[in-house]
């Protein structure tokens, strides 16, 4: 890993990378709050840390060397959030990683979470109204049950649902104790069935800041929770949930909810077709431009339109896509860029159901083995007494491979793929 200061800043940087020195930083406050090691080897593993610091615009791994210099008495470090106004930030602010200038839901909620303990602790109140402006973006950003859309801006490589949930607990939690509002409150207790452990980190952070504060915080305003900045329509009834996003990275492009029936992701994948590192999109946000000038944006109370480009992750060809709500009717639509190879590239939706009925005639069955290759034909999600239908266009081919729930790919039972075709760069999608 190289060693970084302000002095010699670095001109890129891999995600992963990132990820393996959150993972000692997270390491390290875990043994601090249990107290797991004595003063000194913890000392010297914050001195070794130190050493290998990133810039302060990386703003994750910043915040949690910000907490660790206060819990072990070290030289304060200063901390500036940068944001959008409508809460959501990009976690790397200089734009020398792609892979985390995006609103990444799990790692925004820790780095919300951790502002609202920083500024209780160092009685810094732009901190605090930081961290609740994330939580009322993150809150946004729910579908109708208050559940997250998995869709966005989760990196398919390393997403993992407990720890989405952990955060936003967290998140909820703190914004919670600091405003009293029992909004934030409902919201915390829906994420806490998926994902609480008593002695997960998120759990130990919780404990940082009081259940009671005396002088509650109270918000003149709410930021409007404006989507356009970041790519993103999000759109939701009593009934369903949708979000569609132009940004992300190893991240998919829209997810559709209902109750127990669900599109929980969908995005270009090159194959083998199980490869998550192959999955999604690669389009990046900025705090200081407007990155999606291009895109058509509308959206009423029974209407909602999204069109715009966006690039394959693993893939060099652009695509445009448009989301349309019309009549009861969603149409999802895929353009490919003219001049690319479309071999080994497919659109995949991830669904979670228990049966998939194909053409209206086949039943699979969630947890079967049972799978389908052939011409695209109308499909039926069916969970409980919900269903969903996905009518693709009927000159595509198909293939259906079983999945096993639970953390795996988002908890889908199903990968329906549509190969893209020589000649045939648009594919269109009629889901209701």
């Amino acid at each position: 890993m190289a060693v970084l200061n302000d002095a010699h800043p670095i001109s890129a940087l891999a995600a992963d990378e990132v990820d393996q020195y959150l993972l000692l930083l997270r390491d390290l406050v875990w043994r601090v709050l249990e107290g797991a090691e004595d003063h000194a080897g913890l000392k010297k593993r914050l001195g070794q840390l130190l050493l290998q610091r990133y810039p302060s615009e990386i703003q994750l791994p910043h915040a949690y060397l910000v907490l660790l210099t206060h819990l072990l008495k070290f030289e304060p470090l200063p901390i500036a959030p940068q944001q959008m106004p409508n809460g959501a930030t990009c976690l790397d602010t200089l734009g020398l990683s792609q892979g985390i200038q995006l609103p990444d839901t799990s790692q925004l909620a820790e780095l919300g979470s951790l502002w609202m303990i920083l500024g209780v602790h160092l009685k810094n109140e732009t901190l605090l109204y930081a961290g609740i402006k994330v939580a009322l973006w993150q809150i946004h950003t729910l579908d109708h049950r208050g559940l997250p859309h998995f869709s966005l801006w989760s990196r398919a490589a390393t997403f993992h649902l407990s720890s989405l949930a952990a955060f936003n607990h967290l998140l909820f939690t703190l914004a919670y104790r600091l405003t009293s509002d029992v909004g934030f409150n409902q919201a915390a207790q829906i994420q806490k069935h998926y994902g609480w452990n008593p002695s997960c980190l998120a759990s130990k952070l919780l404990t940082l800041v009081p259940e009671k504060i005396a002088a509650p915080l109270r918000l003149s305003h709410k930021p409007f929770a404006e989507e356009m900045t970041v790519g993103l329509m999000k759109f939701s009834s009593a009934q369903w949930s949708m979000a569609c996003s132009l940004s992300g990275w190893n991240s998919g492009f829209f997810s559709y909810h209902r109750n127990h029936v669900a599109i929980v992701n969908c995005g270009p994948q090159t194959v083998p077709l199980d490869a998550l590192e192959k999955f999604g999109i690669d389009r990046a946000c900025s705090l200081t431009t407007r990155s999606y000038n291009e895109m058509l944006w509308e959206k009423t109370a029974y209407h909602f339109r999204i069109k715009g480009w966006t690039k394959a992750f693993a893939h060099p060809a652009w695509m445009q896509i448009e989301a349309h709500y019309e009549a009861q009717k969603v149409t999802l639509s895929c353009l490919l860029q003219e001049g690319h190879t479309v071999e080994n590239l497919a659109l995949v939706f991830y669904a979670r159901c228990d049966q998939l009925v194909i053409g209206g005639k086949t039943t699979l069955q969630a947890g079967s083995l049972e799978r389908y290759q052939g011409k695209s034909l109308p499909l039926e999600l069916r969970a409980e007494n919900e269903k969903i239908f996905i009518e693709p266009l009927p000159d595509h081919e198909m293939q259906i491979i079983p999945l096993a729930g639970g953390d795996h790919f988002w908890g889908a039972h199903f990968l329906i793929a549509f190969p893209f075709q020589e000649g045939k760069d648009f594919s269109q999608y009629l889901i209701k």
